[in-house]
């Protein structure tokens, strides 16, 4: 069990703050770095309080700071470098009493790994595929589902699994998040295979609309799986 003075106990404290909690969550939705204007106005509250709870953050290893010109202004005359703020990447994983599921989970990936494209490899993309199913269907809405409900209830669905998931304006969800990422780093064409199949296996449980698909096409860091209308 981690102490309470422990790193991922201190970040608990951070985040345990509601408002704190929205404006961090609000730089993790953004594509790129921000600045506290552009916070404020996403989690809905002052310029000098997104300016507080960002410093916080920033302090606490939770985001990382820069400084830069909008786009277009250089020279003189463009004004100072606008301070801006990005997601750090860091992971909090805590428990009580303490569960280290990563770790079984790389043992177990290797495992697959070592085992080539046997049946090892076959099996955990088998059941990959039926938990997918299983969970999609305890989530299935009533009624028919058009492409656009189909892609908003996979969004929600995702969300809720750990993938961040984000509805563009299009026809796609991006996946900003694996879930298993500890494994993934040890086996990733392994993982990126379950994750291939376990949101295909979701998308059936949900009773979707059949041109909503996923894919493995994702662009790092996101994760190795897209989910879209094709």
């Amino acid at each position: 069990m981690s102490s309470p003075d422990s790193g991922d106990w201190q970040t608990l404290q951070l985040l345990a703050e509601p408002t704190r909690r929205r404006v961090y969550l609000a730089v993790r939705a953004a594509a790129e770095p921000v600045t506290r204007d552009v916070v404020a106005t996403a989690a809905g509250i002052s310029r000098r309080l997104a300016a507080f709870h960002l410093d916080l953050l920033a302090d606490g290893g939770l985001l990382v700071v820069d400084f830069a010109r909008p786009p277009g202004r250089s020279g003189p005359g463009a004004g100072r470098p606008a301070k801006r703020y990005r997601d750090a990447g860091v992971e909090l994983d805590l428990s009580v009493p303490a569960r280290r599921y990563d770790i079984v989970a790389r043992i177990l990936a290797r495992a697959v790994s070592k085992a080539g494209v046997g049946d090892a490899r076959a099996t955990a993309n088998a059941v990959a595929l039926d938990e997918g199913v299983r969970l999609g269907a305890l989530r299935r809405p009533r009624g028919r589902m058009s492409a656009r409900a189909t892609l908003d209830a996979a969004t929600t669905v995702l969300d809720e699994l750990g993938y961040e998931a984000q509805r563009d304006e299009g026809s796609s969800v991006r996946l900003r998040n694996c879930p298993f990422r500890a494994a993934a780093v040890m086996a990733p064409d392994v993982i990126c295979g379950v994750n291939d199949k376990l949101v295909a296996g979701l998308l059936t449980g949900l009773g979707g609309h059949r041109s909503v698909t996923a894919a493995l096409d994702g662009v790092p860091p996101d994760c190795c799986v897209t989910v879209a209308r094709r």
